[in-house]
């Protein structure tokens, strides 16, 4: 490896341990989820028979589902981070990159992972349950750019450098009256976990854009982490700095300026947020000036609303973000919300969390949330990303003995590789994405939503189609009315 330097290594792990001496203690319930996690791809590759060797005992206190298979090969990365090769990295950092995993080690047990098992997906996929890839192909899983977001992420951390300084924005979120082309129709187009700025993303954007739609919104995710322009406040400490900009504003079609939205995610918070805010929302000429700065707001047409909320601001570093939260009861969203004193049988939804899991079997923190906020009521229609894949659940329907009579939709297939989702052969599902390429194993195709909202002479809403589509075909692969 060209330009590393060991004793710089040694140096900035000891300035780490001499800013933070707490940091091990600090951090421990984040290195818990990153050993479970490990071992929850260790048991996969176990159960598809593809582990090789004895197979390691739990970490301590370990029970399945208490990590994220996502975060897998983390530790194993961190434990020889010199091994990583990837392709038009600055390697100059490198020693910033060891330097923080020195760190690590000092805070977690060693990776449980052997590199005969970690060799398995360098030519080989499996799918996980959810559709996951399990890989090294570009954005799938295993792919090694995911490690320099954990990187990120543990910058932000070590730094304290969250956007405001971890104080949720104070800017008044916006009330926006929609209109379209038509005196009594507006279209929104709705895609999610778009931000890769590849091929893929652009094909999938060709295609919304030639439906002609009023709006587009995005419920979240650049990646790597969306990282802050090299110039941004706060962005000298991130590693691939520029990702807001290429993976999201630069791909964003120009005629949308001041008619798009986008929602923050558990992937931009991993650069504390510096390059949703700064970059998406505050920068000079913005196309998603409309939102004023702020990283929640009200779409209101037909006597309805459409509420876009902020559900990864207020989650926490030591799940890396991958739980929803807006704050609790006290919170900015949930005294802005009451204070609009919405009918939720006339509200829909959008954040980049899920209010359930992908599998229809558990709720999430985030429903009780949401919930909450409506007097324990939940709203007509809730659209969310952050799983890789495109789902209409069953309404209504039955969730650890509670009746959900949302219409739930998942559009996190924007632009990441997915696979067919053995978890949801027995869900509570109306539809989901089944087209297939020639990949092996086979990848489904990525797509977006479209709802349209139509009135009548009154200015009541008389119509709410939702369409999904995808990138295989240009016929609808699904669509319905929710207010038939």
């Amino acid at each position: 490896m060209e330009n590393f330097n060991r004793e710089r290594a040694e140096e900035i792990h000891q300035r780490i341990l001499a800013q933070r001496p707490s940091i091990c203690q600090e951090t421990h319930i984040l290195w818990d989820f990153i050993m479970a996690s490990e071992y929850e791809l260790i048991l996969y590759m176990v159960s598809q028979k593809v582990w090789q060797g004895v197979v390691p005992p739990p970490p301590a206190n370990f029970e399945p589902g208490n990590g994220s298979i996502e975060l897998g090969m983390f530790r194993y990365w961190a434990q020889d981070p010199l091994l990583l090769d990837l392709s038009g990295f600055d390697w100059e950092d490198a020693a910033a990159i060891v330097g923080l995993c020195l760190t690590i080690d000092g805070c977690a047990p060693s990776s449980q992972l052997t590199d005969v098992n970690y060799g398995f997906f360098k030519n080989n996929e499996l799918i996980y349950t959810d559709g996951s890839v399990l890989g090294m192909e570009k954005y799938a899983t295993y792919d090694q750019g995911w490690f320099i977001a954990f990187l990120n992420l543990l910058q932000t951390f070590i730094n304290y450098n969250w956007y405001n300084r971890g104080n949720f924005p104070t800017v008044d979120p916006p009330v926006i009256p929609l209109s379209g082309d038509s005196s009594n129709e507006v279209n929104i187009a709705l895609v999610g976990d778009w931000g890769t700025g590849d091929a893929t993303a652009q094909a999938v954007m060709k295609q919304l854009v030639s439906l002609n739609p009023d709006y587009i919104v995005h419920v979240g995710d650049v990646y790597y982490s969306g990282s802050p322009l090299a110039g941004d406040p706060n962005a000298s400490i991130y590693f691939s700095p520029g990702e807001e900009g290429t993976n999201l504003i630069e791909g964003w079609p120009s005629s949308y300026a001041g008619k798009s939205f986008t929602l923050n995610s558990n992937h931009e918070m991993y650069s504390g947020a510096n390059g949703y805010f700064y970059d998406a929302l505050l920068l000079q000429g913005s196309f998603f000036s409309a939102q004023k700065g702020s990283s929640c707001w009200a779409l209101q047409y037909g006597g309805w609303t459409i509420l876009g909320l902020d559900s990864a601001f207020m989650g926490s570093s030591l799940d890396a973000f991958m739980s929803g939260n807006l704050g609790g009861a006290d919170g900015v969203q949930r005294k802005w919300i009451t204070s609009l004193n919405l009918d939720p049988d006339k509200v829909i939804v959008l954040t980049h969390h899920n209010g359930f899991s992908p599998d229809g079997k558990m709720l999430t923190s985030l429903w009780e949330e949401i919930i909450g906020t409506f007097n324990k009521k939940a709203p007509y229609a809730w659209y969310w990303g952050h799983v890789h894949y495109g789902i209409v659940y069953n309404c209504p329907m039955v969730i650890q003995g509670v009746r959900i009579p949302t219409y739930a939709r998942c559009l996190g297939h924007g632009a990441l590789p997915y696979g067919l989702a053995s978890s949801l052969s027995d869900a509570p599902v109306a539809w989901s994405c089944t087209n297939k390429d020639s990949n092996n194993p086979p990848q489904l195709a990525n797509g977006f939503a479209m709802l349209t909202l139509k009135t009548n002479e009154e200015g009541q809403l008389i119509s709410l189609i939702e369409s999904f589509y995808d990138i295989s075909t240009n016929k609808v692969a699904w669509s319905m009315d929710l207010l038939k």
